[in-house]
């Protein structure tokens, strides 16, 4: 499994977390919103003020129940469940800023189905939740983004206890605001971003 800048940033973290209970899920999620291009689809709106930084660029790093910079903690979640089919179900989710809501400012969640033989893609939905607007419609695969499919997963690997993958989205739209607005996701500078999670149950 590539661990790139998660296992430099958090080995630290980790070799403290394992003694206890498992451990922390450990996360390594930056993403970058900008508006879709050579689209009908406009613009999302994207929160004018954030310490997960500036204009469209999100970064959450650090392990669950860490603070962010916003003061709240970092709620993460990881797990795989085997299915007598051969395929995995793969639930993430990694969020900050719930307060008093039942529902976070900042998220990144995936639900997948995967086939536990080659980490091949089967099933998924991908959810980035952005100044408290969930943008979640549409599924997620390793074929180019479309309107039908707007995530693509590339890159996946699982195994030693996490899973990596890069995934990049156009016109991502939101159940919330209909198809007038939703964002592209993926790196600074353009292309596919990479997720990791570590220390993670059932993996």
């Amino acid at each position: 499994m590539n661990t790139g800048r998660l296992g430099g940033l958090l080995l630290p973290l980790l070799a403290l977390s394992c003694a206890q209970d498992g451990g922390a899920v450990l996360v390594d999620a930056q993403w970058n919103l900008t508006c879709p291009v050579d689209t009908e689809v406009g613009c999302g709106s994207l929160a004018t003020e954030t310490c997960l930084g500036s204009v469209g660029q999100r970064t959450i790093l650090g392990g669950h129940g860490e603070l962010a910079c916003t003061g709240d903690a970092i709620l993460a979640f990881c797990e795989s469940v085997d299915r007598a089919d051969g395929t995995r179900n793969v639930s993430l989710e990694v969020n900050v800023d719930r307060g008093s809501r039942s529902f976070p400012k900042f998220a990144f969640e995936l639900e997948a189905r995967i086939n536990a033989a080659d980490d091949s893609v089967e099933t998924c939905n991908v959810t980035i939740t952005e100044d408290e607007v969930p943008y979640d419609v549409g599924d997620c695969g390793e074929a180019p983004p479309s309107m039908e499919q707007p995530c693509q997963l590339s890159s996946i690997s699982t195994g030693n206890g996490g899973v990596s993958f890069a995934i990049e989205c156009k016109s991502l739209l939101s159940s919330v605001t209909g198809t007038t607005s939703g964002f592209d996701v993926g790196a600074l500078g353009g292309g596919a971003t990479t997720i990791q999670f570590a220390n993670c149950r059932s993996f």
